[in-house]
């Protein structure tokens, strides 16, 4: 009898940015999925156990699988193409790439990356089964063909399949819930570490636009049934432990009637009796009564985009926000004991000075819990990233380096009248003066205690980068 084909799924290790981690939900349905076909899967999340580059080699080579999956977001795509050599090198296994890089670029990403054999775009539940079924049939190569939402080469010719369409609510119920166990049972210190904290999500899509979102997910909500919800929140709380819940959706909390009979559901079941939870929301759904129910149904944490504080940059990034719902919506939940975080950009299009510190002035008034600014990235797939490949208000693409894409430590973008040196200046000074001017001390050394590793990786890059462009440090 024919043993079942063996699928490694990677999530690489942190560049510097691991004060956040969670588990890898994409890919924790793909195993789930794969699992379900009768396929041995199994998930190396470096990034989640903090596990060295080589570490995670040394693992998947041990593992000997017959295929290799890699996620990778456009930031860690470089990273991805190296770690995919090495175990190509080692492992002479065919290798599979996935996430919002290849998805927002499919064949620019498999001709800049010959080391990956196949992308998968969008969703890759259903794609990553049909694929494995074919390598593992060894079907003819014409066969590929027909499989939607992959990006291959034939003949060295890099063909893009028709796009597969998103799931519908229905599919997205009759999803085996993800594959945790890769998490938690085969790792039982995991949950202890992690105050049992379980990721998940009730819907997919944002029906918004805004500028700078590639919505890979789509604009079309497509929302899990209520049963199917709690079923899997009763089986992580049973088999995992878990009392601390993160609902990962684009938007969890609108103020419409299935998000309001789903808050009902909870408090039916007495969830908040056993657990809590945290989501996402947006300014323009936020009212007194829906986030009171919020809290009666045991939210315990939101989180919140906010961008700018200018209502016209609002408008041309088309978030369909004001400030003035910013406002609004920050006193409520405050007022309600939620834990409010708000997340701010800088460098929209448009963007001056007087905007900058319009943005800088607003997340030091509205002193939430805690904040995240980052600085414009024009990644592919986003009309912000059509804007700097054009020029367009002002922008000026400094960089094609993908590692580079990130809006913590990355310089890829700046405007004009805007250098990018002033824009991480109003960066910085944002989170020291939302801790310094609010006499929030102790929370200042929590904040930059915890993200020392980050600091120390930014500071040794800057001072990298200066050796570099130093004539004197590079003596001819």
């Amino acid at each position: 009898m024919d043993l079942p084909m063996k699928i490694a799924l990677i999530k690489l290790p942190a560049t510097y940015a691991d004060w956040y981690k969670q588990p890898a939900l994409g890919i924790a349905y793909i195993s789930a999925c794969l699992e379900s076909k009768g396929f041995d899967c199994r998930i190396f999340d470096a990034y989640f156990h903090s596990w060295s580059q080589d570490e995670l080699i040394c693992r998947v080579k041990d593992y000997n699988p017959d295929v290799i999956g890699v996620t990778a977001m456009t930031h860690e795509i470089n990273q991805a193409a190296r770690v995919a050599a090495e175990l190509k090198s080692l492992l002479n296994v065919p290798i599979v790439l996935g996430g919002c890089h290849v998805t927002a670029l499919p064949a620019k990403t498999l001709e800049e990356f010959p080391v990956f054999d196949f992308g998968i775009c969008g969703e890759g539940e259903h794609t990553t089964i049909e694929l494995m079924e074919f390598l593992q049939q060894k079907s003819s190569a014409s066969q590929l063909d027909n499989i939607k939402g992959i990006v291959f080469r034939k003949q060295e010719q890099v063909i893009v399949n028709e796009a597969r369409p998103f799931m519908t609510s229905a599919e997205l119920d009759a999803l085996p819930c993800p594959a945790m166990h890769h998490y938690y049972l085969d790792n039982p210190q995991a949950l202890a570490a992690r105050d049992s904290y379980y990721v998940m999500f009730s819907s997919r899509g944002c029906p918004y636009n805004c500028a700078f979102c590639m919505q890979v997910l789509g604009r079309k909500v497509r929302r899990r049934s209520p049963l199917r919800i709690l079923q899997e929140m009763e089986y992580a709380i049973e088999h995992f432990g878990a009392h601390t819940f993160n609902f990962a959706d684009e938007i969890f909390l609108f103020d419409n009637r299935q998000t309001r009979e789903l808050l009902e559901l909870f408090i039916e079941k007495n969830i908040p009796g056993r657990i809590k939870w945290s989501a996402l929301t947006r300014a323009n759904f936020v009212n007194s009564e829906f986030i009171v129910l919020a809290k009666k149904a045991g939210c315990y944490s939101l989180e919140m985009g906010v961008e700018s504080g200018d209502d016209e940059i609002l408008k041309t990034i088309d978030k369909a926000i004001t400030v003035e719902q910013v406002e609004r919506a920050v006193k409520i939940i405050k007022d309600a004991g939620i834990t409010l975080g708000t997340y701010y950009i800088l460098g929209h299009p448009g963007e001056t000075l007087e905007t900058v510190k319009k943005t800088s002035n607003l997340a030091v008034n509205l002193n939430t819990d805690f904040i995240a600014i980052g600085l414009m990235v024009p990644y592919p797939g986003t009309r912000i990233f059509d804007l700097a490949l054009q020029g367009r208000y002002g922008y000026r693409l400094l960089s094609q380096d993908w590692s580079q894409y990130d809006k913590y430590g990355g310089k890829v973008l700046e405007i004009e009248g805007l250098p990018y040196r002033q824009l991480l200046k109003w960066q910085k000074k944002t989170l020291l003066n939302l801790y310094l001017k609010n006499f929030r001390l102790i929370d200042c050394f929590k904040f930059f205690w915890k993200r020392r590793k980050a600091l120390c990786f930014m500071i040794k890059k800057k001072m990298g980068i200066k050796r570099l462009l130093d004539p004197r440090a590079n003596p001819a």
